[in-house]
């Protein structure tokens, strides 16, 4: 496994292009190395290619899962560059049984057998590593605490290390992303700890469940009245790695109910309006993950991709709403903060 962390602040898309035009012509050189061990020309030329792209990504060559060996650009979890590595994967070139090309860690079970090295003279055999794990009724997300007898003799930072790289082993990077919620780690055995393969089986049966994105209602109360909520869970950002510019687009209704909620008439025209013109806007480069509906108006929050017409094409599409003047608000959102609290 070779791996680095580009440091510095720069690069643009551009970037991107070059990597790619770049990368054959040190293919040969980077399946040498692998045999031969001998890094010391190359590792500084892949980081600086990656440090181009985006200061904080990842690197890594690995085992691949189909290809003889993989290229890893990541995130690392950080929502920001999520977006960055997506459009790096996005021009990568077709796997062939050399070599494939991921965005995010894949999984590799088959570490969590081994022993490694954490910090000055202590060993870890994985093979004693366990997880308790727990999810609450209808969510769609496992909270973990990782125990290790080992743990004991390491730092509250080297816990944390090795709770997170076994988590990625087991499940891979997006996996953890996408279906783990609170992590944490202990000391002493904690109850209902299992075997690895458990968790595993429990995320999968997570997969199945809500693999397909569903929408659930929400009701609440404002100070102007009642508001309905309807969202897309799971409401996890790597679902949807390229779409990093929340666009939230407010249609005033005119036919309400004393409750501000709106009346058959204009309900068929904000549902029209949704899925004739403002999605149809949004095209592939972005996706409505919620809106809520109160007081007079409909919020419809939209997530699009920043390097795309999408913004633009919404706020141009909100402009033919004849019910109201619409309003339209874009920010950089790749966390989905702005509608984590329909969670």
């Amino acid at each position: 496994m070779v791996f680095g962390r580009s440091k510095r602040k720069a690069g643009d898309s551009g970037a991107i292009v070059d990597f790619w035009t770049w990368w054959p012509t040190v293919r040969a050189d980077v399946e040498a190395a692998i045999s031969s061990g001998d890094w010391a020309t190359l590792t500084p030329q892949v980081s600086r290619r990656v440090e181009a792209i985006h200061p904080d990504l990842e690197w890594e060559f690995y085992r691949g899962t189909t290809a003889k060996h993989a290229l890893v650009v990541s995130a690392a979890g950080v929502a920001e560059l999520r977006p960055v590595a997506a459009r790096w994967g996005a021009l990568a070139p077709p796997a062939d049984a050399t070599w494939e090309y991921h965005t995010a860690r894949q999984a590799d079970p088959a570490v969590l057998e081994h022993t490694i090295g954490i910090g000055e003279g202590v060993q870890l055999d994985l093979a004693q590593l366990h997880f308790a794990f727990t999810r609450a009724e209808d969510s769609p997300e496992i909270a973990v605490v990782a125990y290790h007898p080992g743990f004991r003799m390491l730092g509250e930072d080297a816990r944390r290390s090795v709770t997170f790289l076994a988590l990625d082993w087991l499940l891979g990077e997006d996996g953890v992303e996408e279906w783990i919620g609170e992590i944490s780690w202990e000391t002493e055995p904690p109850d209902g700890a299992a075997r690895p393969n458990e968790l595993a089986a429990a995320v999968e049966a997570l997969r199945e469940e809500f693999g397909t994105p569903q929408w659930i209602l929400l009701r609440g109360d404002s100070p102007e009245g009642p508001v309905i909520v309807a969202v897309q869970r799971p409401l996890r950002p790597v679902r949807w790695p390229r779409f990093d510019t929340h666009v939230a687009i407010t249609l005033p209704y005119r036919h309400r109910t004393e409750a501000g909620l709106p009346e058959a008439e204009s309900l068929a025209a904000l549902r029209d309006f949704e899925d004739n013109a403002l999605t149809p806007a949004s095209g592939a480069d972005g996706i409505l993950l919620a809106h809520e509906t109160g007081a007079g108006a409909r919020i419809l929050h939209y997530y699009v991709d920043a390097d795309s017409p999408a913004a633009d094409d919404l706020a141009e599409a909100a402009g033919w709403w004849k019910d109201g003047r619409a309003r339209v608000e874009r920010h950089f959102d790749p966390a989905l903060e702005r509608i984590g609290h329909f969670r």
